[in-house]
Parts: structure tokens; C-alpha cells; sequence
């Protein structure tokens, strides 16, 4: 079977399509085969999404949006129809009684059921976010730089039959995810579940008790009755115990810096204010993955609605050197403080503005990649996102939000190029 590892390959060489020749940042591989879900998540389309569910519990889901309680509904995508599916609200700041984001279960009530051998996925409401695109424009960046990320399409949502307006599908962190990406699924999956009213967290050490980490802030999604605290207690204390002579040998066991600074660069470069370096909370919105029988973790992308909106001024520093929590976290702090890393956090800037730049085939004077990808989503979902009945934004609003994310486009580059310049001039 072939894995997430080679499409990863495959896209950050070839952008289907005639959309145009990415940077080569990582090595060509061989075409693989197509999975039964790849058609799920082809964005080259608006996809459109039928729930039939009782009247009675969506209304009861919609009022009580802020809870989890999952109600049976049946499924239907093009000819495909899954009966007994279990849908429930989701989300963080996100949530709504107006536009549920909505978590869709397969295998709710029907044990080992799946659709196209999806589990689940997530049905995103961009509340947030008036383009409806910085989720899929964030996640197709990770992509194209070779960083584990979610699959994204759009989709219009029919519930019983009526248009509840534009959402966006979300490929599911879960083993069928790992297994795609990694080449495996056995080992342990967390998400950072950061609680609302709960003190920021930066990395600190809070002891060697696995209960002040598991399963907040980091919430067990494999393994979960025996999720293995102990190896993220190791981790922790291993950020903050170990001397700086030790400290690159010792944290080799438990992270791939360079690639850990490659994940925080592309968030920086979205402008990303709610990710790993968010202004609110400490750290935010991943997941994180230990390799089985390894100590070894590894950060997945997720929930990018805020990205984009720190404009294309955005320092390549916030939160590291300025911003409202600079120099807070440990984990980040300790790594720039080694001149390999703070390069390779550069060099990665970098390579997300070349990737951005990147020019269509045959083409030496056009808009670049990501100029050309915001104009493409926009022209795809224009008319479902202004006669989207429930959207919290003004169809005004909507072209002034998918107006910047163009300019963004075509100035982030630009200063994150000069920026790296004159960061490298004053080491």
C-alpha cells in the first residue's frame, strides 16, 4: 500500500492540474496508487454532503451545541449512502448553534463500519474565518514542504434536504491518518487539548506526577486506556533538565528538531497566531505522535482557521522574540538557541516563500503558487459561500476576506525573504 510518505513526495514535486511546478523541496517518488477515499478529498470539485437526521435532534443538536452528545443520521455523498452514522458538535471557538461544526462517525452505532475505509472526518464550519479557505490554503503549504497535514476539500451540506451552507471536509487524525503518513499506526497519538480556563503552558516542567500531562493538555486518541505518560514526563523534562552540552544528543531520542523548527515556520509564515506559538493559551492546535517502540515524536498540523490574519507583516519572530508571549516556550527557546536550528528555521521560512512564489508551467512573470491557489479555491466556492444561509459573514465581508488573503499572497514573500535577510546579518 502505498503511503502518505510518497503522495507527500508526489505533491511537493508535481502540482496536478496545470497548476504549476512546485519547488523541488523534497525527492520526486513514483506515482501511487489511489487509495478508495482519495476521491473523498479531491479539492478540484465542491463536493455536496447529505445528513438525514430527525428533525428533533438537530434542533436539540443546534441548541445544544456546546455539548458532545452524538445523534444517529444517515449519510450520503454522490451514489453512496452509509446508514446509522453518529454526527456531534465540534470545535473550540469555533462552535455554533447556527453553523455546527459537525464530527461524523462511521462507526458510531455500527461497530467497524467505515465509508471508503474512513473511521470519520471532521465537517468544519469556518466561522472564523469569512474566505472559508485559510484552513485548506494552510494545510496544502504543510503539504507541499513534505510536513504531515490533513487532506481538505469543500463541500456544500444538505440536512434533510435544506442547504445548511459551505464547509470544509477534514481528513481525520487517526490510524487510517498514520498509517497513510507514517507507515504505521501503532504507536501513541495525543492531541494538545488546551482547556479554555486552565494556565497557559509553554513546555514547563510540572513535575514527574504523568497526571499534570495526560490527558490534559495532552489528550490520549490511541491506546487510551494505557496511553504511556511516562514518555512525554521524559520528554518534558528532557527540554527542561538537560544541559546544554547534552541537550541536541539527548533530545534526538525524542524529537527531530529540524523538523520540528520546519513545523513552526510554516505556522509563522500563515501567520498563524493560535498554533504552536499562539498568543492565547501557551501553545495550541496540534497533534502528537510517538512512533511505536520509539520515544520519538512528531508534530501534525491542525485547525488553521486563525491563519492569514496576522497580515503579511507578520514578524518571522512572533512569539519567539516579540509578540505577547516571546520567549515563553522552552522547547522553541532552547532549539533556536543553536545556530544549525535557528538556520534551519530560516532556511524553512524560505522554502515556504519559494513554494508560494512558484510560477505555473511555462510562465516567468505570473502570480505565484499560492496567489494562484487563492484565486482557484475562490472561484470554486464563490456562489456556495454567498447563498450560504447560515454563515456568520456578509457576502461584503467574504470578498474583503479572500482581498486580503490575495495580497497576502502576494507580499508574504516578499517580507519574509527580507526579514531572513536581515536576520541573518545582525547573528
Amino acid at each position: 500500500m502505498s503511503t502518505r510518505r510518497d503522495r507527500l513526495r508526489t505533491f511537493a514535486a508535481i502540482v496536478v492540474l496545470g497548476f504549476g511546478v512546485a519547488a523541488p523541496v523534497v525527492a520526486q517518488s513514483p506515482t501511487p496508487a489511489p487509495q478508495p477515499w482519495d476521491t473523498f478529498f479531491d479539492d478540484t470539485v465542491v463536493h455536496e454532503i447529505r445528513l438525514a437526521i430527525n428533525s428533533k435532534d438537530w434542533q436539540s443538536l443546534q441548541i445544544h451545541y456546546l455539548d458532545n452528545t452524538y445523534y444517529p443520521s444517515d449519510f450520503r455523498w454522490r451514489d453512496q449512502v452509509v446508514r446509522n452514522v453518529g454526527i456531534r458538535s465540534r470545535g473550540t471557538g469555533s462552535r455554533s448553534g447556527v453553523k455546527p461544526g459537525l464530527r461524523v462517525d462511521f462507526n458510531r452505532y455500527v461497530t467497524d463500519q467505515v465509508f471508503l475505509g474512513l473511521k470519520s472526518f471532521i465537517l468544519r464550519n469556518q466561522t472564523q474565518d469569512a474566505s472559508n479557505m485559510h484552513e485548506r490554503l494552510s494545510m496544502l503549504l504543510f503539504r507541499r514542504l513534505g510536513l504531515p497535514a490533513s487532506r481538505e476539500a469543500h463541500t456544500k451540506l444538505y440536512i434533510n434536504n435544506n442547504y445548511e451552507g459551505l464547509y470544509t471536509i477534514v481528513e481525520s487524525v487517526d490510524k487510517t491518518f498514520l498509517q497513510e503518513t507514517f507507515d504505521e499506526n501503532d504507536g501513541y497519538l495525543y492531541k494538545y487539548d488546551y482547556p479554555s480556563d486552565a494556565q497557559p503552558y509553554y513546555f514547563e516542567d510540572r513535575g514527574s506526577n504523568p497526571d499534570t500531562y495526560v490527558p490534559l493538555p495532552f489528550k490520549p486518541e490511541t491506546h487510551e486506556t494505557d496511553p504511556r505518560p511516562e514518555f512525554i514526563v521524559q520528554l518534558v523534562q528532557a527540554i527542561n533538565q538537560t544541559g546544554d552540552a547534552a541537550f541536541r544528543m539527548v533530545m534526538a531520542e525524542y524529537l527531530d528538531l529540524k523538523k520540528f523548527v520546519q513545523h513552526v515556520a510554516v505556522e509563522n509564515f500563515v501567520a498563524d497566531n493560535d498554533g504552536f506559538l499562539s498568543d492565547w493559551g501557551g501553545m495550541n492546535n496540534f497533534y502528537f505522535y510517538r512512533f511505536q517502540n520509539k520515544k520519538l515524536f512528531t508534530f501534525i498540523a491542525w485547525d488553521k482557521s486563525e491563519a492569514f490574519k496576522g497580515g503579511y507583516e507578520y514578524s518571522i519572530f512572533h512569539n519567539i522574540t516579540n509578540g505577547p508571549n516571546a520567549s515563553k516556550n522552552r522547547l522553541m527557546t532552547r532549539a533556536l538557541s543553536y545556530p544549525d536550528l535557528y538556520s534551519a528555521y530560516l532556511d524553512a521560512l524560505l522554502d515556504c516563500a519559494r513554494s508560494a512564489a512558484e510560477q505555473a508551467t511555462g510562465v516567468t512573470d505570473g502570480p505565484g503558487w499560492l496567489e494562484r491557489e487563492v484565486q482557484r479555491e475562490y472561484e470554486q466556492i464563490r456562489d456556495a459561500a454567498r447563498s450560504d444561509p447560515q454563515k456568520l459573514f456578509t457576502n461584503d465581508e467574504f470578498e474583503q476576506a479572500v482581498s486580503a488573503l490575495g495580497a497576502f499572497a502576494r507580499h508574504r514573500g516578499d517580507f519574509v525573504t527580507a526579514a531572513v535577510s536581515a536576520a541573518r546579518a545582525q547573528r
